[in-house]
């Protein structure tokens, strides 16, 4: 297996699944985030949900956790615009980008809390 060389404390550029194979594509950039943050969010989402039997508030409950998670953890977006318009701050992105592209985003910073700590070894 290779060793990733990932330094937590710099930002991951995160290409999209169906951006990849464009000249200009979109670029996301996301702080290392690690399996304590995950928990931490998780957690959040469980506490604020306690209790709470309507379906629509819980969705409501996840939804601003989720919020939270993504522009806590987006650094930056580069290559996407609505309109003409480029959108680089993570709530505009969070609120105008497609939902499928928003799970992405949050599977990739879920993804990257799995690394092993022998994958997290910055190599010089």
């Amino acid at each position: 297996m290779a060793i990733i060389g990932l330094d937590p404390d710099e930002a991951i550029e995160y290409i999209p699944e169906c951006e990849r194979e464009s000249d200009d594509p979109c670029i996301i950039n996301i702080k290392f985030v690690s399996y304590g943050k995950v928990k931490k969010y998780a957690d959040m989402i469980t506490r604020k949900s306690k209790g709470v039997r309507d379906t629509s508030k819980l969705a409501e409950v996840q939804a601003e956790i989720q919020l939270k998670q993504f522009c806590d953890n987006v650094e930056s977006i580069s290559g996407f615009s609505v309109k003409g318009k480029e959108i680089t701050g993570p709530e505009e992105f969070y609120d105008l980008a497609p939902a499928t592209l928003i799970y992405e985003i949050i599977g990739a910073m879920e993804d990257s809390a799995k690394l092993t700590e022998g994958q997290k070894k910055t190599t010089e």
